[in-house]
């Protein structure tokens, strides 16, 4: 397989299994987890092991609007629309999981087509499924980019959250493309037009101690966690584990992690048993390979 292809598929599986791994364990604290290294069963959900929540359905939903539509809002509301009603993408027969905010989006655009105005509640739900948007647009940066950010409105409309999708969306645009950890957490984000906030939580990430981070749901923070983990390991495996290790919105935290250090270390490099015991694996595969042969 070409490196390129493995980094691509290994974007969003890493998203689906860095949320799988984490979702039993939503909303525990940290100090109060279990030992965590596989999928395990149970959680709010009453999940099996191996499968997922939202953020893995709406990637899916994002994923196969891009492939039949490219990048068009309409056609990505639509689809979590369909995913609300009807269950589309979801690992059961009905979607389940759906954050405030982003039901509240869908029912605004249902009642009238328009898009959620500004709000300030910062929110890393976003960030969680992203990566269809540098996946499909893995051969330009600048369109990785600005659509990773553009991709935010549909349901999140808070300059926090599309700042930090937009720095998400080119790290995995580089990562697929080749580039080393050490130039995504150290040089990426020079090349791209970010608010100071976000900029310092990037800059910083490297001077921090686990004790300063803080796992409180918000975009900022949660993608300061994300490099945090991704400078302090080096393999996938590590990288998701140590993720869903910091409690709180564990599902979460596993997505965002998944789909960045799936994109670094490919898809050949996150482990096969995981892969296997993936709810409905052959069903993402198939969405992650028509992304990335476009």
């Amino acid at each position: 397989m070409k490196e390129t292809k493995n980094r691509c598929l290994g974007a969003l599986i890493g998203l689906a299994i860095g949320n799988a791994l984490g979702a039993p364990f939503e909303y525990i604290d940290m100090e109060k987890l279990p030992e965590i290294n596989d999928f395990h069963s149970g959680g709010i959900y009453n999940l099996n092991a191996g499968e997922w929540t939202d953020d893995v359905s709406m990637a899916l939903c994002l994923a196969e609007s891009l492939i039949e539509d490219g990048f068009d809002f309409d056609s990505q509301m639509k689809k979590y629309l369909k995913w609300i009603d009807e269950g589309l993408y979801s690992c059961k027969k009905t979607a389940f999981g759906i954050d405030n905010q982003t039901m509240d989006a869908l029912i605004q655009y249902e009642k009238d087509a328009s898009l959620p105005k500004i709000i300030d509640k910062d929110s890393h739900k976003p960030l969680a499924r992203l990566a269809p948007i540098p996946m499909y647009f893995k051969n330009s940066f600048n369109d990785a980019v600005f659509y990773s950010g553009q991709s935010a409105y549909t349901t999140h409309n808070n300059i926090y959250s599309i700042h930090s999708c937009k720095f998400i969306g080119g790290f995995i645009q580089q990562a697929i493309n080749g580039a080393t950890k050490r130039v995504l957490l150290e040089e990426v984000h020079r090349h791209m037009d970010l608010i100071y906030d976000v900029k310092l939580k990037i800059v910083d990430v490297t001077y921090k101690d686990i004790n300063d981070l803080i796992n409180d749901g918000k975009a900022i923070n949660s993608l300061e966690i994300a490099l945090w983990t991704i400078h302090n390991t080096n393999s996938f495996k590590d990288a998701v584990l140590t993720a869903v290790r910091f409690g709180g919105d564990t599902d979460t935290l596993g997505a965002i992690v998944g789909q960045m250090s799936g994109a670094l270390y490919g898809l050949e490099n996150i482990p096969k048993v995981w892969l296997l015991k993936l709810a409905k694996k052959d069903m993402i595969l198939e969405l992650a390979e028509k992304l990335c042969n476009k």
